[in-house]
């Protein structure tokens, strides 16, 4: 065996080429993903720079897959064009050639499927023109590798970019367009200007534990009536603490509620209406992580939600300390970590949507779930906030948000079949219950009364996790001199005909969340009905830390109700908005506000018109209308929507 002096230059045009077809595919397939409305989406909650740069970064992001591909492809051939020297011309052109089929092939594939998806937008038809498509497409394939010429034809069909100058051109510009991308979202980061809340010398005594749940509904915990006991630990605490029955979420899903938590104002002032939605920086500077930083408190967080975490990430001149969770421990997390310089985080573009685009990604080749970053469990969750505590002085503010109990319900072993056998219901892969949205059928009720089951027992876990935290926490002594608040961003539905949350129905179980305030040395324990929303409770941590509230805060405090003067008939009001259809560039024009009072609720939609009053017993069910039966009651709760948020009054139809 010998080497012959060709072989470095022959591995070195089959690497180009190779190289080249794999920029052309994946370049080509991303720019199919991007077509169909991906980068219209994101015109809904970017301004059009951020746009073309998401765009740029996908774009640079699919070419170095491409060269990665082909390298890994060109090393698979290397040691036959070794081993075989007389053999290595026509193996290099039987690769390309191959390689060209399989382009045309995949790529094609792809195609006819994001076209056969947008044809359903133009006309509702049969599936069986998708069945006939898609073989006449397999019968034109196998015609064209049948016949000669139509061969020809295919594997001659990417010459024009396989030329020596061609491919090397491709490779200076993919390796150039990524070194642009990483030189700019560097300056970005470095010219972002980061307003740090200033740090005043002298420390408060007293502290402030935040605790939240995703999407716990309050009517699923056994401290606000649910005759299981899912939240045995959480009562016990409640038992010296001040219980608010009648609290509800600012939205239906988890970004624009955090950011009513943060901030003290509706969606609607915030314009948070996506899930990839950010609070602006005149938000920022009035929230309430930023104003007691300023205070002298120290403030932290552990979000374990990815996308409360990116929006609290808009929040950082805020907080003193923010740690990165692994939302998905392994490759995924290892990868990520290793592109990072193509992601930075540099305050321009949408970082939460590379995540979730190399996740699903990642998952999609790797044969798992696509919502594994939505899985971190509660104890971990918990940990970690340890963790953190225990480096945090005297004088600080700490919210814990956990993703627990959020879709999909995987109870730890020590609750999975307390309420349900497992025998009864197959795992979250196997039925998501996707085919319940937006709202299922009465005769899927037994199904989904399983499903809440479930999640009745991923409470359970979360609160035993719960359990276990706070007794270390007391047993550290910690809460003598800490303000605790136990909340949830918002809830979870199972009934009414509406599944889980985010949507614009705004039904009552999908925004009746927990608040439990418990003060240090707190014995007793009292039940507080005045109706409040979230827009209440950062001006309540404001008022308790001695702190003015800002003008932009839309709600009142509820401290008045924490020392037991404050009269029990004056009931409140609540108010809730859906925008998530959009834009937070232009005016209001889509989506749905409510009010709660007590005994109704009255829910008003943009595009109709209309509004439809509910009792509040009857408030969970989605199409529920009492209008004709109250029309007073319906037409004040409407003037009460429209004197809060006098804009909708203009709103176009």
């Amino acid at each position: 065996m010998f080497r012959v002096p060709e072989f470095p230059s022959k591995i070195v045009s089959l690497w180009f080429r190779l190289i080249t077809l794999g920029v052309v595919a994946l370049v080509f397939t991303e720019a199919l993903i991007l077509a169909p409305g991906k980068a219209q989406g994101w015109t809904f909650y970017l301004s059009p720079p951020e746009v073309a740069f998401e765009v740029v970064v996908r774009l640079v992001a699919a070419a170095l897959a491409g060269v990665a591909l082909g390298s890994v492809c060109t090393a698979a051939v290397a040691p036959f064009l070794w081993v075989f020297p007389f053999w290595r011309e026509r193996v290099a052109d039987w690769t390309v050639r191959v390689g060209v089929v399989a382009v045309v092939f995949f790529v094609s594939q792809f195609a006819l499927q994001v076209l056969i998806r947008w044809s359903y937008t133009w006309w509702d038809h049969k599936k069986i023109f998708d069945i006939l498509l898609w073989a006449a497409f397999y019968v034109a394939v196998a015609l064209a590798l049948c016949f000669p010429s139509g061969r020809k034809q295919l594997v001659t069909s990417l010459d024009g970019f396989l030329g020596n100058k061609v491919t090397r051109r491709t490779a200076l510009a993919t390796v150039g367009g990524a070194a642009a991308l990483i030189a700019t979202e560097f300056v970005l980061g470095k010219a972002a200007p980061v307003v740090r809340a200033a740090a005043p010398s002298r420390r408060p005594k007293n502290n402030f534990l935040l605790i939240t749940f995703d999407a716990l509904n309050a009517e699923d915990m056994s401290l606000y009536g649910r005759s299981l006991p899912t939240t045995p630990n959480i009562d016990a605490f409640a038992r010296k603490g001040t219980v608010f029955t009648g609290f509800y979420s600012a939205s239906t899903f988890t970004t624009p509620s955090v950011a009513t938590m943060m901030t003290g104002i509706y969606p609607s002032q915030s314009r948070v209406y996506q899930l990839q939605g950010q609070v602006r920086a005149v938000d920022a500077r009035n929230s309430l992580p930023y104003l007691l930083r300023s205070a002298g408190y120290v403030t932290g967080a552990v979000i374990t939600n990815p996308w409360a975490y990116y929006l609290g990430k808009t929040l950082q001149s805020g907080f003193d300390v923010l740690p990165d969770p692994v939302f998905q421990p392994g490759g995924l997390q290892l990868l990520w970590e290793a592109t990072n310089p193509l992601h930075q985080d540099s305050g321009f573009g949408c970082r939460i949507d590379e995540y979730f685009d190399l996740e699903n990604l990642w998952n999609s080749f790797a044969g798992l779930p696509s919502n594994l970053s939505m899985r971190m469990r509660p104890h971990v969750s918990f940990e970690r906030a340890q963790q953190v505590l225990a480096n945090l002085p005297e004088g600080f503010f700490f919210w814990i948000h956990l993703v627990t109990p959020h879709n999909p319900y995987l109870p730890d072993s020590a609750e999975r079949g307390r309420f349900l056998p497992d025998a009864n219901l197959r795992t979250y892969e196997e039925q998501t219950g996707e085919r319940w949205k937006p709202h299922y059928l009465p005769n899927q009720q037994e199904f989904v009364d399983q499903r809440r089951l479930r999640y009745d027992e991923f409470i359970a876990t979360a609160d035993r996790a719960f359990g276990t935290f706070i007794a270390n926490v007391e047993n550290r002594g910690i809460l003598r001199n800490t303000t605790v608040i136990i909340s949830a961003d918002h809830g979870e539905s199972f009934e009414g005909g509406v599944y889980q949350h985010s949507s614009p129905y705004l039904t009552r179980p999908v925004i009746h969340i927990p608040l439990v305030i418990r003060m240090p040395g707190q014995q007793e324990g009292h039940t507080v009905a005045f109706i409040a929303d979230q827009t209440a409770l950062a001006p309540t941590v404001l008022e308790l830390a001695g702190q003015p509230k800002p003008a932009s805060m839309r709600g009142a405090s509820l401290v008045e109700w924490l020392n037991r003067t404050a009269k029990d008939d004056h009931r409140g009001l609540a108010f809730t908005q859906y925008f998530e259809k959009n834009s937070e560039f232009g005016p209001l024009r889509h989506g749905t506000v409510g009010v709660i009072d007590g005994q109704y609720q009255y829910v008003y939609d943009l595009d109709a018109r209309k509004g439809a009053l509910r009792p509040l017993s009857e408030a969970q069910i989605w199409n529920l209308d009492r209008t004709e039966e109250n029309p007073s009651r319906a037409e004040a709760l409407r003037k009460a929507i429209l004197a809060q948020f006098p804009g909708l009054q203009q709103t176009p139809a």
